[in-house]
């Protein structure tokens, strides 16, 4: 019985990691849920926690990483309590997805692994990694410009790489111990492909996962068989040769470009560092980042030539600090101690090959990036790892209080399920409108809320309700603009947004307001010429 279970389980995430992440949802770029493949994969959590909750009985399972990691996540949601109701929107899908992966977790842990699924799981991951590689190739050498660098389904260049690091990683713990000859040629791909990727996309943090990360397991391998040490140490030279040939024939364009955002970075930091300080306990509150950042920065460095228009300071550390403050970082201190608890054991030993070592290129981009919102597919990637790295108990608890941690999951996955089912539908449907440049809106009637693109669709009516105005002529279509944006710019303050309330503010007789405006925006977006004086 626990092996049709175990075995429904691998089915569902087979169905995810060789078909449905890779699949490509048309978009407009973005982060979080306004990406359709995060949805995606959120839904695929919402669907393994809601038919585990169902089908496990008592009792249930839990581990010396789960513990810690639900009370940290339980610190996390207390700030919710304080959040002012403008941010609340903003904050909403990462706490949704936070609950939805410590839910995730807990749903793999009530599974039994033995040997033989914890490796069928881990060669799952790595298939998973070999067809983006695959996909990324495909890209490079012939659906691209010669000047394009490949980034797969992911969108952005440093989350391929990553996650290429990522299969370069878990390519080399397998191959410390498997004999199978067809799962070799996939290791092999993979070995040779991915420090192919990781060069020519000049990815800083990729690169520095693999310089970290390669050598050590390369010295792993080597106690295990020296042979394939050699054969590994080959395809990846290999890799690395093919690599800088092709960017001797094409050049590397992003090198160039990617030094100039270190030190815009580096400035991010420094101003979040600041904003830690001044309210170090409670923070600014959940889902205020990028309004009091930008007023932050242009206030302490009034002579910035550039706009620091940021929704997250690259680093997740930093977020959850100057959010949350003190007890947000108290919460992921007590996740940090529950990752110790899980890791120490395999540390005594630093040269046994482990798996969870292929889980430290995402931990290494978190600190430098948010690649959890971006990749829905890394997050799934991490808690598999973190699983098969970690040993489940059984909890000794009364029946009762284990079928309400049954019931609260399973409502809290089918409201989210349906939550992100309905959120596909509106971002085809937005899409769409918006790739016809808002000509007309009565598509998105069909738009039911409350949808994870309301704020997307809030927008798109309202902007096209302004460039109706010409026509119409009504004034209650400026005055729905203007009460709109002048909250929305307390949320998401927008270089556009502050354009059209101008406009707007000036149509409607309003010159004072416009003035301050005026002011405002010629601080926050000191490179927009649109602002400069007449």
């Amino acid at each position: 019985m626990q092996n049709k279970r175990t075995a429904w389980l691998f089915g569902l995430l087979m169905f995810y990691f060789i078909f449905a992440m890779h699949i490509y949802w048309p978009n407009r770029g973005g982060s979080g849920f306004y990406l359709p493949w995060n949805m995606v994969g959120i839904i695929c959590l919402a669907v393994m926690t809601l038919g585990t909750m169902i089908i496990v009985r008592p009792p249930l399972a839990g581990s010396r990483l789960f513990t810690p990691l639900a009370l940290g996540t339980f610190i996390l949601l207390l700030p919710l309590l304080w959040t002012k109701t403008p941010y609340l929107g903003e904050a909403l899908p990462r706490l949704i997805g936070l609950l939805m992966g410590v839910a995730g977790y807990f749903s793999l842990l009530q599974y039994p692994l033995n040997r033989q699924w914890r490796h069928r799981l881990l060669i799952l991951l790595l298939a998973a990694t070999v067809i983006e590689a695959v996909w990324a190739m495909l890209q490079y050498f012939w659906l691209m410009p010669d000047s394009a660098i490949p980034y797969g389904i992911f969108q952005q260049v440093n989350v391929l790489a990553s996650f290429m690091a990522c299969g370069l990683a878990l390519a080399l713990y397998l191959y410390c111990g498997s004999h199978h000859r067809y799962l070799q040629w996939l290791m092999g791909l993979m070995l040779l492909i991915a420090p192919f990727l990781l060069l020519i996309s000049f990815s800083r943090i990729g690169l520095l996962a693999f310089i970290l990360i390669t050598p050590w397991q390369l010295m792993m391998l080597y106690r295990v068989s020296r042979r394939r040490c050699a054969l590994a140490t080959l395809f990846i030279l290999v890799g690395v040769l093919a690599a800088l040939v092709m960017i001797d024939i094409k050049g590397a364009p992003r090198a160039i470009a990617t030094v100039s955002t270190l030190s815009y970075r580096l400035i991010s930091w420094q101003e979040a560092w600041l904003m830690l300080w001044e309210k170090p306990l409670l923070g600014w509150g959940y889902g205020s980042f990028q309004y009091h950042f930008l007023h932050h920065i242009h206030l302490t460095q009034p002579d910035l030539p550039l706009s620091f228009n940021l929704s997250h300071p690259h680093n997740e550390l930093l977020l959850w600090g100057v959010e949350g403050g003190l007890l947000s970082l108290t919460g992921i201190a007590l996740m940090g101690y529950g990752l110790w608890q899980l890791l120490r054991r395999c540390l005594v030993f630093p040269l046994r090959p482990a798996p969870w070592i292929a889980a430290l290129p995402i931990m290494l981009h978190m600190m430098v990036e948010y690649p959890l919102s971006l990749s829905a597919a890394h997050a799934l990637f991490l808690l598999v790892i973190l699983r098969v790295s970690d040993l489940r108990h059984s909890y000794r608890r009364a029946t009762k209080w284990q079928q309400i941690v049954r019931l609260s999951a399973s409502s809290l996955s089918a409201l989210t399920l349906l939550y992100m089912i309905n959120g596909l539908h509106s971002a085809l449907t937005i899409t769409a409108v918006e790739k016809q440049g808002l000509q007309s809106v009565d598509a998105m009637q069909r738009v039911i809320s409350p949808t994870p693109w309301q704020t997307r669709y809030e927008f798109d009516i309202r902007l096209h309700q302004l460039l109706q105005y010409p026509r119409s002529k009504e004034v209650a279509a400026l005055l729905n603009y203007q009460q709109w944006a002048e909250n929305e710019i307390r949320v998401r303050p927008e270089a556009n947004i502050y354009f059209n309330l101008i406009l707007v503010s000036r149509l409607l007789q309003q010159p004072q307001r416009a003035t301050v405006l005026l002011l405002e925006a010629q601080r926050l977006f000191p490179e927009d010429m649109r602002f400069k004086e007449e």
